[in-house]
């Protein structure tokens, strides 16, 4: 590549310095001559490595220092240019050209490193990196860095930007407790945390004197029957067990009776669901249930492909998170939303005031997710 202006005629003063890159040429102008130097040319030269096979790229600068020097071999006609008023100074030119240059390989560079790694890029962004520091996965947190950058022009390392792109996008309930109504099943694996939820959902609903029913489906063990009973007797809400899988069916024309009813399902490996299919398709099959996959926060996300599975099977409609307080890693509810694609409906937290659950709205899951839900649950108490 050769950069020069035509009329430009190097003079008897005019110098030569070479170096491998056009960045490095002007650093030794500067050094050698000084910042009144005026660059006349640049291009490169491509030479035979000395007693090799091989060949060596440099770049050549013609430098218009205002002292005599002798003429360099390879500079044609350094000769009559001083009096020449067409003359104009490259060197502001060729410098820009380099800044230009090198925020070029600067973006590609950081472009490529974020397809190899989407969290290289993060920590420019502050809340991305503080979802990251949280147990968010870096790529679910780049995904979501890209649509925000794509569909609001922020830039990348804009964080009020970022925050506002998740108030508004993340799939949460938007509404309050007095919206909440009809029957909700609630479904999940072995220990997830399905009963503590619909308890102390159902003690929430009933403070607000709402006609609320708990009905216990399959109960494993008189125990489970006797905590329902107490319950529900403190709190002031009904309570019933359905103890045969076919009555369910016969209980679903009652509950119409009560402005929300919460179902607390067996967990997806008990037997009476393995045995019985009737129940599985009342459930699945019922488009006024609302069907809630309870997944304990506490779990890997990763570690969690079969619960995946049984989201399409059961027809779930919302995912809930449980076991809040067992985990400190709070960012992992982006992994958890990535990876069921389920809008969140409940949070249950025996941290949160009266060890009841809440509702999932935005500013509450980003609180939670960022550090500030107990200090804003707090307040709330």
């Amino acid at each position: 590549m050769e950069t020069q202006n035509p009329r430009n005629r190097p003079s008897a003063s005019a110098a030569v310095v070479e170096a491998p890159t056009l960045k490095e040429a002007l650093r030794l102008v500067r050094q050698r001559h000084g910042d009144d130097a005026r660059v006349i040319r640049s291009r490169t030269l491509t030479r035979r490595q000395p007693g090799g096979l091989g060949q060596d790229k440099v770049v050549e600068v013609l430098v218009e220092t205002g002292h005599p020097v002798r003429r360099s071999r390879g500079v044609p006609g350094a000769a009559a240019m001083a009096a020449d008023p067409t003359w104009r100074d490259l060197t502001g030119d060729i410098a820009a050209e380099v800044a230009r240059i090198e925020g070029l390989v600067d973006q590609i560079t950081r472009e490529q490193a974020r397809r190899e790694d989407p969290g290289s890029a993060l920590p420019t962004n502050r809340l991305a990196a503080t979802l990251i520091e949280a147990g968010a996965d870096a790529h679910v947190v780049a995904r979501h860095l890209e649509r925000c950058q794509a569909e609001t022009g922020a830039r990348e390392d804009d964080r009020t930007a970022l925050l506002d792109y998740l108030t508004r996008n993340l799939p949460t309930n938007r509404g309050d407790w007095q919206e909440l109504g009809g029957t909700h099943v609630f479904l999940g694996s072995a220990g997830c945390g399905r009963s503590e939820l619909v308890l102390g959902a159902a003690a929430r609903l009933a403070r607000d004197e709402r006609q609320v029913l708990v009905l216990g489906l399959l109960p494993r063990h008189g125990g489970e029957v006797r905590r329902l009973q107490a319950e529900a007797a403190e709190h002031g809400y009904d309570a019933a067990v359905i103890q045969k899988p076919r009555q369910l069916a016969r209980a679903i024309e009652h509950l119409a009776r009560y402005e929300v009813v919460l179902v607390d399902a067996p967990s997806f490996e008990a037997p009476a669901l393995a045995r019985d299919e009737a129940i599985c398709r009342e459930i699945i099959g019922n488009a006024a249930f609302h069907r809630h996959l309870v997944v304990p926060l506490d779990r890997d996300p990763r570690d969690l492909d079969t619960v995946v599975r049984r989201v399409r099977a059961w027809n779930c409609d919302w995912m809930a998170l449980s076991r809040v307080d067992q985990t400190t890693l709070r960012g992992k509810i982006l992994d958890m939303l990535d990876r069921f694609h389920l809008p969140l409906s409940l949070i249950g937290d025996p941290e949160w005031p009266d060890g009841r659950p809440e509702l999932a709205d935005p500013g509450r899951v980003l609180d939670l997710m960022l550090g500030g839900g107990r200090r804003r649950a707090t307040a709330r108490g």
